[in-house]
């Protein structure tokens, strides 16, 4: 089960109106709107839940610990992600609890780690 946050819209996408730009703890995050049950509004905080779909192979590594959690890749919605692996929860701006990086990359429990991540996903919660 995801933990929930507050988010705040900063932007949304001139395009594809999935793509927000979203304030959560501090960091700014470009996200993909999965879930939307009602009208959001820039400069409006929501309670959110995250979730990140990882690429299929080679997606985790061990690095030095970075003040930075998170980085755009490219113009799409791929980042890295920086953080703490403890078990099935990656800590980084926000707790991922995601066991498929716990059972892919075992080796890396208790280790600060970079994750390449596809997207991260926001479903708005009904308020």
């Amino acid at each position: 089960m995801a933990n929930k946050y507050y988010a705040t819209v900063l932007a949304k996408g001139k395009i594809v109106e999935e793509e927000l730009l979203l304030l959560v703890n501090g960091v700014e995050v470009m996200c993909f709107a999965g879930y939307c049950p009602e009208r959001i509004f820039e400069g409006q905080s929501y309670t959110v839940e995250l979730d990140i779909d990882l690429p299929d192979a080679d997606y985790a590594v061990a690095t030095e610990i970075k003040t930075t959690l998170y980085e755009i890749v490219g113009d799409g919605f791929s980042c890295m992600l920086y953080g703490y692996m403890d078990g099935s929860i990656f800590q980084s701006f926000i707790e991922f609890n995601d066991q498929e990086i716990y059972f892919d990359y075992p080796e890396l429990n208790d280790k600060f780690v970079k994750i390449e991540v596809d997207r991260i996903n926001v479903a708005f919660l009904p308020s």
